[in-house]
């Protein structure tokens, strides 16, 4: 009884001292009532003497730029909050990848600083801030993908210019980007996304507009092959867009956007003459207003590069809302994308996932149709094919190991933290896709349109900071296709 009494008499103290929020956490570093801990995964069952704990305080170190109520908007914790002892490991770690996917930070790190006497704990999140203003000068290829150009090199295809992007803008995770885009695929536009415009931090609001202009374009495919017009002096294709959207983020794992366009595509004449089918009405001008609708739910460990998790989305587009007098345009979309992440074991991993489309409309128009052969819409070993279709479904499948788990090391030669302060991680998988394309429009001389699809093959996987994945594969698939493949994105 006589102790109960000391605790709460202590507990009190504590209190009116300001324990709750006005004491720093570095005077209580050293004192005689808190020990630290750096939490990685898990917390040693001696730590917690009790089976809960109260968070008195949550500070935060390194954020130099980012404002302190976009890192408490990531956290499943506050202060003032009571946590049971088994949750608390979950509840760090969710947090600390919380604010990793921000994709603000190169690393974070927890601090937790549990009290001798009392059921109260600090907490500390300590980060490096990532660069965030690149002037980027462009010179890339200008194909689907990369094993496109490799398969047929050509420097005329090429785009060349400057990409200047500010990310974190005015310490709010904002986003300012200005493009501006030469050569093969010409591209002049501006970006903002603002991810917060309320108090409570669920709004946020987005806009861009931009001019796409095109010399040469693809209007057919055959043998699964594109094949290309171009007039000297003629621009192929003059698309004009402005887009906005409206973003709704309740909770932590749930985000719904709403989406607002208008696209003024103007194409050549010659390409109508080639392809009667490849514009919308098969006209030249082709003027309309689009509809969206986004949903995710995304409960993954890291985004660039998930090991742990599940991630689901779906998404509606309606391009042609019969609001102008010579709009053509009457295709319905809808696609979704569902993945899942296992942790099999230390360092044996396995990842599973599918992704699906369906569009509707009287005329679908070639050109903005899309089926298999771009960006992650692949059966791995088809990369150099596009297989055309106004309906999919990929399945795809990796069983990996890590060879080199996450390491943290230091590049000597530089000063600057954000970039000497490097993390990589090399793993060797093996995988298998399935995939099929319905084509009702264009399958004739494309024999992988409307057949399944199937390959399989090994890999390695090299994942660093900045969110940087650079893979290498060798595939085999069911119609005897072989290859070895570069990628810059995760597999699923």
């Amino acid at each position: 009884m006589i102790n109960r009494a000391i605790i709460f008499f202590l507990w009190v103290g504590l209190s009116l001292t300001g324990l709750n929020s006005q004491v720093h956490l570095a005077a209580l570093e050293h004192g005689s009532f808190m020990k630290r801990f750096e939490f990685k995964e898990t917390i040693p069952d001696d730590l917690i003497a009790s089976d809960y704990l109260v968070i008195k305080q949550v500070e935060f170190e390194g954020n130099e730029s980012t404002r302190h109520h976009i890192l408490q908007r990531e956290l499943v914790f506050s202060p003032g909050d009571t946590i049971q002892k088994d949750d608390l490991a979950r509840l760090l770690q969710q947090s600390r990848e919380n604010l990793l996917n921000t994709s603000l930070f190169n690393f974070v790190d927890v601090s937790l600083f549990v009290h001798d006497l009392l059921p109260a704990a600090h907490v500390k999140f300590t980060f490096v801030e990532r660069w965030y203003i690149w002037p980027f000068p462009i010179f890339e290829v200008a194909e689907r993908n990369l094993n496109d150009w490799i398969s047929n090199p050509s420097f005329h295809r090429t785009n060349y210019g400057a990409y200047i992007v500010k990310e974190n803008f005015r310490g709010r995770m904002e986003r300012v980007s200005i493009l501006a885009r030469a050569g093969y695929r010409q591209n002049y536009s501006i970006n903002y996304t603002i991810p917060y415009i309320n108090r409570a931090q669920k709004l946020g609001l987005g806009f861009s507009l931009g001019l796409n202009l095109r010399n040469e374009l693809e209007y057919l495919t055959q043998d699964n092959s594109q094949i290309f017009y171009s007039e000297e002096g003629v621009n192929a294709l003059n698309h004009f867009y402005v887009n906005s959207k409206v973003f709704y983020r309740r909770g932590i794992h749930h985000t719904h956007n709403f989406s607002l366009g208008y696209n003024r595509y103007r194409f050549a004449d010659s390409l109508l003459v080639l392809n009667p089918q490849f514009s919308p009405g098969s006209e030249t001008l082709a003027p309309f207003f689009s509809l969206g609708y986004e949903f995710k739910n995304d409960h993954r460990d890291i985004r660039a590069y998930p090991l742990r998790g599940y991630y689901f989305d779906i998404r509606l587009l309606r391009q042609g809302l019969g609001l102008l007098r010579n709009e053509k345009m009457d295709m319905t979309t809808a696609e979704t994308s569902i993945r899942k992440f296992w942790e099999l074991h230390p360092r044996w991993f396995f990842a599973a996932g599918i992704n699906a489309k369906v569009s509707f409309g009287d005329f679908q128009p070639y050109y903005l149709q899309r089926g298999l052969g771009f960006k992650g819409d692949i059966v791995r070993g088809y990369e150099n094919f596009v297989i055309d279709g106004q309906h999919f479904a990929v399945l795809k499948s990796n069983f990996k190991y890590s060879l080199i788990p996450n390491t943290v090391t230091r590049i000597g030669f530089i000063n600057n933290e954000k970039f000497s302060l490097i993390h990589y991680a090399l793993y060797v998988n093996f995988f298998t896709d399935i995939g099929y394309v319905r084509d009702n429009y264009f399958f004739k001389g494309n024999p992988y349109s409307n057949s399944f699809l199937g390959g399989s093959g090994i890999g390695l996987d090299l994942v660093t900071y900045y969110d940087k994945v650079f893979r290498t594969e060798f595939s085999v698939t069911r119609h005897g296709d072989v290859g070895v493949y570069l990628h810059l994105i995760a597999p699923i």
